[in-house]
C-alpha cells in the first residue's frame, strides 16, 4: 500500500512542554502529579500537553526541529511521510529531502569523519563547490532519524557534527528524531517538539478500511464502541502507539472482540515487541543478549520489573541500578550488562531512557504484567499479599488472579491478610461492628457485604464513597439521579455509587444526610446555601425526619446577605445539632474521633478490601464456594468472623 494511503497524520506539540530535567526525583514528581496513571508515565519529563499542530504544518515555520517521542510512536514514519510529500511537490517543494538513519551513518559516515557536507557530496556525486552552493542556498531538507540509537564515542561525534552543521548552514532545515528525553545535550537553534498521541479513531478507520474493504465502516464502529467502554480502559491506555493498536485491531478482526483476559493482549504485545519487531530492527546485538530465547528475555524483564515495583518510586530506575539487576539475573559483569540494556532498548523499545541515566518501562501496563508474571512463575503468594494495601499494586493483583487457572488459594490468603490488618484495634473493631449492625437495619435489595461497603464509606470518607465493586448492578433512575444531583450540588460523589433505586430509599436518605453533614462541617468557615436543599429532598421522600429538620431549617437565615456573618457565628453549633438529629433518627453520622494512626489503618483496610472485591468480580476462575465465603465475611469485625467459623 502507498504510505500516504495508510498514514494517519502525526500531530506535533508546538513546543516542548518543559525543559529537560535529569534528576530522578524531578521525574518522579512528573509521574505522581499525573495521578500515577498510565498517561502520567507517558508524560514523564515533558510536563503538561500544549496545543497540537499538524506534523507537516510545523515544517512551514522553517526552523530546525528536534522531534522526541517514545518507541513506536511514529517518528520514523513521520520522516518518511515528509519525504513523500516533498517528492510529490506538496511540501517544501524548493528543497531536496534526504533521510539518513543515524545508526547506519555510524558506519557510512566514519570514512568522512562524520562530516555531513562530505557525506552529501559523495552521496549526490557533487563537487565541494557544488555542495556548498546547494547548502548555502538552503536547497536541502536534512532528516536525521534516531539520534538515541548512536551511542559511545561515535554518538558524541555525530551529535557534535549536527550542531556544527546547523550553525554553519542556517539556510538548511534540519529535522532530528530522538526517543523522549534521551538526548545527552541540549541542541541550540532547534525547536523541541514531541510526537503527540495519534488519532486512534482515524487510525482504526484506515486499518479496517484496508483490511475489511466493504465492511470497514461497520468494523470500525464496533471496535471503537468496545474500545471506549470503561472496562477496556487499560487496553485503551496500552494502545496509544500505532504498533500496539495494530495488534489490538488484528485481534478484534480475527475474533470480533477483545481478549476476554487482557493479560493475553499484554502477552501478545510483548511477543510482538520481543520477536516480530526485533526482526525488522537492524541494530547491532549484544553477544550475550542475542542468544537468549524469548522466554529467557521475559524472565529477565520480569525480574527487573518486580525489583523496581517493590520500591517506593516503582517506575524509575537509575541506570546503574538497572544494569545491576540485569547483571544479577544473567550472572554477567557490569560492562556486559550495559550492552544488554542497550540491546533491550534499541531492539524492543520496552525500556526507555527518560532522561540522562534515568530509565523506565515504556508502558506501565507492561511493567505491571511482567510483575504479575514473576509472581505467577515463582508462586510467591505470601510475598504478594504483603502488598495488598498498596494502591499501586491493584492492577498486579487483578492480572495475577486472571492468569491463574485456580486463584482460590491466593484469594483466601488475601482475605486472611485483610482480616489481620485491624486485629487488636478495639476502636476500629467497634466501628466495623457498627457498620455491620447498621447494614442489617436497612431494607436494601443488595447483598449484605455491599451494604456494609456503603456504610463503611459513608461514615469514614463520605467525600470518597466506596466504588461498591461487590455489586456491578447498582442502578440510579435518571429522574432521581437528576433530583439528587440538584440537591447536593457537585459535592464529591459520582452518580453510579448512589445506589438509589425506588426500593433503596433508606440508603438514599442516609447518604443525603451524611453528605450534607460532612459539607457543613468541612466548609464551616463560609456559607453553604446548599445545606437547605437536603430538607427539600427529605420532605419529598416523606420520612419522619421532616419535623426536626424543619425546625433546624427555621434557624437558618432567610437572606443570602446574612449567611456569612451568621455561619461564622453559629455554623459549628448548628452542624452539631444537625448531627444529633441524624444520629437519633437514622443512626448515622457519628463522630468516631479516630486518631491519625487509626484513620490510616482504616484507609489501608478500605483499599485492601476494594482490591479483593475487584479481584472477586474480575474475569478470573474463582470457585463459587470460595467467592461466596469471602464475600459473606468482607468488612466484618474479627469477632463476627470467628463466630461464623
Amino acid at each position: 500500500m502507498p504510505l500516504g494511503s495508510l498514514f494517519v497524520d502525526v500531530n506535533i506539540l508546538e513546543s516542548l512542554s518543559s525543559s529537560r530535567r535529569s534528576e530522578l526525583d524531578d521525574l518522579w514528581q512528573d509521574f505522581t502529579t499525573g495521578n500515577s496513571n498510565y498517561r502520567s508515565l507517558d508524560r514523564i519529563g515533558l510536563g503538561k500537553e500544549q496545543q497540537r499542530i499538524s506534523g507537516l504544518a510545523v515544517l512551514e515555520h522553517n526552523t530546525n526541529l528536534m522531534v522526541v517521542g517514545k518507541p513506536g510512536s511514529g517518528k520514523t514514519t513521520y520522516l518518511q511521510r515528509i519525504v513523500t510529500e516533498c517528492n510529490d511537490g506538496k511540501l517544501q517543494a524548493q528543497r531536496i529531502p534526504l533521510l539518513i538513519k543515524l545508526r547506519d551513518f555510524v558506519d557510512d559516515g566514519r570514512k568522512y569523519a562524520y562530516n555531513l557536507e562530505q557525506f552529501l557530496g559523495q552521496l549526490w556525486w557533487l563537487s565541494n563547490a557544488d555542495i556548498e552552493l546547494v547548502l548555502n542556498q538552503g536547497l536541502t531538507l536534512v532528516l536525521l532519524d534516531g539520534l538515541d540509537e548512536v551511542t559511545g564515542e561515535a554518538g558524541k561525534q555525530i551529535a557534535k557534527e549536527i550542531k556544527r552543521f546547523a550553525r554553519v548552514y542556517p539556510q538548511v532545515q534540519v529535522v532530528v528524531t530522538c526517543r523522549t528525553q534521551s538526548q545527552e545535550w541540549r541542541f541550540e537553534r532547534f525547536d523541541y517538539v514531541e510526537v503527540a498521541d495519534f488519532n486512534e479513531r482515524a487510525f482504526v478507520a484506515h486499518w479496517f478500511a484496508t483490511v475489511c474493504t466493504d465492511a470497514g465502516e461497520t468494523k470500525t464502529r464496533e471496535f471503537l464502541e468496545q474500545l471506549f467502554r470503561e472496562e477496556n480502559k487499560p487496553i485503551r491506555e496500552l494502545a496509544i502507539t500505532p504498533i500496539l493498536l495494530s495488534l489490538t485491531c488484528a485481534v478484534f478482526h480475527q475474533t470480533g472482540k477483545f481478549y476476554s483476559k487482557r493479560s493475553k493482549l499484554y502477552e501478545e504485545g510483548l511477543e510482538l515487541l520481543l520477536v516480530q519487531w526485533d526482526k525488522s530492527r537492524e541494530v547491532e546485538r549484544d553477544e550475550i543478549y542475542q542468544d537468549l530465547l524469548m522466554e529467557r528475555k521475559l524472565d529477565l524483564l520480569s525480574y527487573v520489573a518486580v525489583k523496581k515495583f517493590e520500591q517506593e518510586k516503582y517506575v524509575l530506575f537509575e541506570q546503574d541500578e538497572l544494569e545491576g539487576y540485569i547483571g544479577e539475573f544473567l550472572g554477567i559483569e557490569h560492562r556486559e550488562s550495559q550492552g544488554v540494556l542497550q540491546a533491550i532498548a534499541f531492539q524492543h523499545g520496552l525500556l526507555i531512557e527518560r532522561a540522562q541515566k534515568v530509565w523506565s518501562f515504556s508502558h506501565l501496563t507492561f511493567q505491571e504484567y511482567l510483575v504479575a508474571k514473576w509472581f505467577c512463575d515463582q508462586i510467591a503468594w505470601s510475598k504478594l499479599v504483603s502488598y495488598i494495601t498498596h494502591k499501586s499494586w491493584r492492577e498486579v493483583f487483578l492480572l495475577v488472579v486472571e492468569m491463574l487457572h485456580n486463584p482460590d488459594n491466593l484469594l483466601q490468603l488475601m482475605k486472611v491478610k485483610l482480616d489481620t490488618l485491624l486485629v487488636g484495634e478495639e476502636r476500629t473493631q467497634q466501628f466495623l461492628t457498627y457498620v455491620n449492625n447498621k447494614s442489617l437495619m436497612v431494607n436494601l435489595p443488595y447483598r449484605q457485604s455491599t451494604r456494609r461497603a456503603c456504610y463503611f464509606a459513608m461514615e469514614l470518607c463520605p467525600e470518597r464513597i466506596l466504588e461498591a465493586p461487590l455489586n456491578p448492578d447498582f442502578s440510579l433512575p435518571r429522574t432521581l439521579e437528576t433530583r439528587f444531583n440538584q440537591t447536593l450540588g457537585t459535592y464529591y460523589v459520582p452518580a453510579y455509587v448512589y445506589a438509589l433505586a425506588s426500593e433503596a430509599l433508606d440508603l438514599a436518605i442516609d447518604l443525603a444526610l451524611i453528605l450534607q453533614l460532612n459539607t457543613a462541617i468541612i466548609f464551616s468557615d463560609y456559607p453553604i446555601e446548599e445545606i437547605a436543599g437536603v430538607f427539600d429532598l427529605v420532605f419529598d421522600l416523606k420520612v419522619k425526619l421532616a419535623k426536626p429538620l424543619d425546625d433546624l431549617r427555621k434557624e437558618l437565615p432567610d437572606s443570602h446577605s446574612n449567611w456569612v456573618t451568621w455561619w461564622k457565628d453559629n455554623g459549628l453549633l448548628w452542624s452539631e445539632k444537625f448531627r444529633s438529629v441524624i444520629n437519633s433518627y437514622r443512626n448515622v453520622g457519628y463522630d468516631w474521633k479516630f486518631n491519625t494512626i487509626q484513620r490510616i489503618k482504616l484507609q489501608k483496610y478500605h483499599d485492601a478490601s476494594t482490591v479483593l472485591a475487584y479481584c472477586l468480580n474480575s474475569n478470573c476462575m474463582v470457585s463459587d464456594v470460595v467467592k461466596q465465603k469471602i464475600e459473606e465475611t468482607l468488612l466484618l469485625p474479627i469477632a463476627e468472623i470467628e463466630n461464623r467459623k
